[in-house]
């Protein structure tokens, strides 16, 4: 690793975590308002957060993945939705570096710090072939987090190839070409602007849509872009990190709430005028940390590994892919217990919906239930495959 990668990570890390105070006190803003305020949306494009997977000819930074988890990480210990949408938005320029030429690239970021948002399954859907492109009659994607701050839009379509069997591509078109629907009423990650989008009578040019079978193995990516290693990270873990990377920060954030109260709260029906006295919360400090910093150890070394594998130019095979995307999962887990220790010492302020600690609670459990990340069904794979047997997921 360049000492240039170093000095940029940790520049953009501190950057992140001079943020934390700011998006604690716009967290309750955030969510009332369902997309992040302006003055966050400013914050994070002056101080390069949305850029870290753009392509350096274009203004980015082309970082790898260390980069981008360490800095999602000091994000989520500010608000769990500024998090989701840096997490998603960066993961968005990652995927269109990899899987477009270099026209749609040009037009994707001309704009200085273009936003995307995207989701790859339809629930409904009518497009066929014309000539120079596709045409979409209707069609609508839900959970589009931060379409509301989107500039393109990116999503998975399912196209008939000539012998009329289906398969999937990816897409993008100019927000201005599509409906945001006003439909995101949630329980947590409020302020992550997850709403559904619709596309009506809308032409995709050609060079905007790449089969996913090509995309995923890079077949689209521009000469530009071919040897640099981030580029050459596999696409089906780098998208599932994307999901997980809010994790680690969030139960950070439950860490540093809770280590605020105990210091100067009473365990009610008892002698203890602090929290910090009690035996009770020595052990539910301790248990949550150990499993926040065996989170981290999972979570960075299988992103190390990507990122190793990705600068020597390695593929990564079935079962290592499946290894990675279970230490995912188990991150996941692990964050979730954590929480839940620290929420067992919350007392009955917990209760009240502007609780700090009940924002994260909430926001975690919501990025917890992505199908993506259930960490029984990584957990499982991983399982099949150590017992020789073949995945039960195409997400491989």
């Amino acid at each position: 690793m360049s000492q240039d990668t170093i000095t940029i990570r940790e520049e953009l890390v501190k950057k992140a975590n001079a943020l934390i105070p700011k998006l604690r006190e716009r967290a309750q803003e955030t969510e009332e308002i369902g997309k992040m305020p302006d003055a966050t949306l400013a914050d994070l494009k002056r101080e390069g957060i949305i850029n870290v997977f753009e392509p350096k000819m274009y203004g980015g930074y082309q970082e790898n993945m260390r980069t981008f988890t360490e800095v999602v990480t000091e994000i989520g210990r500010g608000c769990g939705s500024t998090a989701w949408f840096v997490s998603l938005t960066n993961i968005r320029g990652f995927m269109a570096s990899y899987v477009f030429g270099k026209q749609a690239l040009d037009e994707i970021f001309i704009k200085e710090d273009a936003i995307l948002a995207g989701n790859f399954k339809p629930i409904k859907i009518d497009i066929k072939k014309v000539d120079g492109g596709y045409y979409i009659k209707n069609a609508k994607w839900p959970f589009v987090s931060g379409c509301l701050h989107a500039d393109w839009l990116y999503f998975g379509v399912p196209l008939e190839d000539d012998n009329g069997e289906m398969e999937m591509a990816i897409i993008v078109v100019p927000r201005e070409e599509a409906t945001i629907l006003d439909d995101w009423n949630v329980m947590g990650l409020r302020g992550s602007a997850s709403n559904s989008v619709e596309l009506e009578d809308v032409f995709i040019p050609e060079h905007r849509v790449s089969l996913d079978r090509l995309a995923s193995k890079g077949y689209y990516t521009a000469d530009e872009l071919k040897d640099i290693p981030v580029y050459r990270t596999p696409f089906v873990p780098a998208l599932t990190l994307s999901i997980v990377a809010p994790a680690l920060g969030l139960a950070k954030a439950a860490m540093d709430l809770q280590m605020e109260t105990v210091k100067k709260s009473h365990i009610g029906n008892t002698f203890y005028d602090k929290q910090s006295e009690a035996p009770i919360t020595h052990f539910q400090i301790a248990e949550a940390q150990l499993r926040i910093d065996s989170a981290e150890l999972h979570l960075f070394r299988a992103v190390d590994m990507m990122d190793e594998y990705a600068e020597e130019g390695k593929e990564m095979n079935t079962m290592e892919i499946a290894k990675v995307k279970a230490d995912f999962g188990y991150v996941n887990q692990l964050c979730k217990e954590a929480i839940e220790l620290l929420v067992a010492g919350a007392g009955s302020r917990f209760a009240f919906n502007t609780n700090p600690l009940q924002r994260v609670y909430r926001d975690f459990t919501t990025m917890h239930l992505h199908g993506f990340i259930t960490p029984s069904s990584l957990i499982e794979t991983y399982g099949r495959v150590l017992c020789g047997q073949e995945p039960n997921t195409y997400f491989i």
